[in-house]
């Protein structure tokens, strides 16, 4: 027997002072409801936790912004319902005013409301904010700055680059046409188009009467041309030719003979480029389409700019692709290019001016979605002059406001399908948010069941422990019965 060290009693301390310190981590995780309290409770799955919680309130801030943007673009919407309302009220006007049953008094008077109703568009294009952040001023907005009549325009380039995607970086971007020659060839065949013409080719892009002397002064546009062949006489073998552009007005007729021993007569100059209709071909009176197409391929590139200022060397980062719409437009790499007649080889530019609104839509760096919402003011809507004074005016309005109802419903249309996609964006952040925060709970939360288990358990213990340690300190006292006996 010993005096010296009480080995029991060590012992018996030790697993007390054991069973306390898992006694105290129980309390503290079903105090807190969490597994992980300290980083030296489980320092990977702290890591691991920690990380998903910044998605987590991410996820949630984004959810809370992209609330925010529908609410921004309600209010845009709201305003250019009743400026579209307004427009339609014009064009009623116009509609009224165009009657000559109205006297120069009567068409005045309905001039002074379309003049109010201008003044209040301009009104709600610039008052109209959210959060004191201007919408329909053109703060917001993409602009394209291009100048047709310009000596650089080489491509010919029929009307402002118009951007789709509101992403693209501010900056100075190059268009740029090629093909055979020094102008691209249209070419189109039509073969067996009904009983009037049985061919037509297309080899252009310019035009003349079908008699072939005095230009008409329009050139052949893009799009599609209806033949039509009227007052045939089979006996005579003769009948008239009349070609129609797209737009429905007439570029020519020929009252001329037909059938075999026929020649054939072309709409266009004498650049090579024509509309050839071989009326050998025709046997019958009929109705024929053909499509004037272009062959050619586009490029766009964006320029880099120098430490001056100015443009440097050009980088392509588009799109390069054929040219084969009817309508002579072009749309990709998130730009839309509408060229005019007769498209040359070369290449123009524009500048480029992104101020579009940018919702953070996701929980990290770049998960955004632009949109722009365009100034709606009566200049840019093309409608700040017109005048329904005479017939003429009045007709002259129709169209103006015919175009501004477009340009509205298109934005509309836009901001309408934005709306629809942060919706279905806020849905799929809380999906997300909900599965995220479950995974984060496996990783830090504690098993409340399992810790109950564990601390009774552990206070069982303790209480033994604390018993065998008074037992152990009661052993000594069997050297003293030794001495005293």
């Amino acid at each position: 027997m010993r005096i010296n060290h009480n080995i029991q009693a060590l012992n018996a301390y030790r697993n007390l002072y054991s069973n306390q310190a898992a006694t105290s981590k129980n309390l503290e995780r079903l105090s807190s409801g969490l597994r992980i309290n300290r980083a030296a409770d489980d320092a990977a799955g702290l890591a691991i936790s920690e990380k998903m919680r910044s998605q987590i309130r991410g996820l949630k801030q984004a959810e809370r912004n992209s609330m925010d943007g529908i609410s921004l673009m309600q209010t845009a919407e709201g305003a250019m319902t009743e400026v579209h309302s307004m427009l339609q009220r014009m064009r009623e006007l116009a509609v009224q005013a165009a009657n000559d049953t109205n006297t120069t008094s009567d068409r005045a008077s309905i001039q002074k409301e379309i003049d109010q109703l201008l003044l209040e568009i301009d009104s709600i294009a610039g008052k109209t904010e959210f959060n004191t952040r201007k919408l329909l001023d053109g703060s917001s907005a993409v602009d394209t700055q291009y100048y047709p009549n310009s000596a650089g325009n080489d491509v010919n380039l029929k009307d402002v680059p118009t951007v789709t995607d509101p992403s693209l970086a501010t900056g100075k971007y190059g268009v740029k046409v090629s093909g055979a020659g020094s102008k691209p060839t249209f070419e189109k065949t039509l073969n067996q188009p009904g009983a009037g013409v049985s061919t037509a080719n297309v080899i252009a892009s310019s035009g003349a009467n079908l008699t072939g002397a005095g230009a008409i002064g329009r050139d052949l546009q893009l799009g599609e041309y209806t033949i039509v062949v009227s007052k045939y006489e089979e006996g005579t073998s003769s009948a008239t030719v009349e070609v129609f552009d797209p737009d429905g007005f007439s570029i020519g007729s020929l009252a001329q003979k037909v059938g075999s021993g026929a020649t054939k007569h072309t709409v266009g100059t004498t650049d090579g480029k024509q509309l050839i209709i071989d009326f050998s071909e025709i046997t019958g009176a009929g109705t024929a389409k053909v499509q004037l197409e272009a062959k050619v391929t586009v490029s766009v590139e964006k320029y880099a700019i120098t430490a001056s200022g100015g443009a440097g060397a050009g980088t392509a980062i588009t799109f390069s692709k054929d040219l084969t719409t009817v309508n002579g437009k072009i749309q990709h790499g998130g730009l839309e290019l509408t060229f005019g007649t007769n498209i040359a080889c070369g290449t123009t530019k524009f500048d480029l001016t992104n101020k579009a609104l940018i919702f953070q839509i996701g929980a990290n760096t770049n998960q955004n979605v632009n949109i722009d919402v365009p100034q709606l003011s009566t200049v840019k809507l093309g409608i700040d002059k017109i005048s329904v004074l005479s017939h003429e005016d009045a007709n002259q309005a129709m169209f103006k406001l015919d175009q501004a109802i477009n340009q509205i419903s298109a934005t509309r249309s836009k901001l309408g399908a934005t709306q629809n996609r942060l919706e279905h964006t806020i849905n799929n952040l809380q999906v997300t948010h909900e599965n995220l925060t479950s995974a984060e709970s496996r990783v830090r939360d504690a098993d409340m069941a399992l810790e109950m288990t564990e601390f009774t358990k552990n206070n069982i213990l303790n209480q033994s422990a604390q018993a065998m340690l008074a037992q152990a300190n009661q052993l000594p006292q069997g050297v003293l019965q030794l001495l005293q006996g």
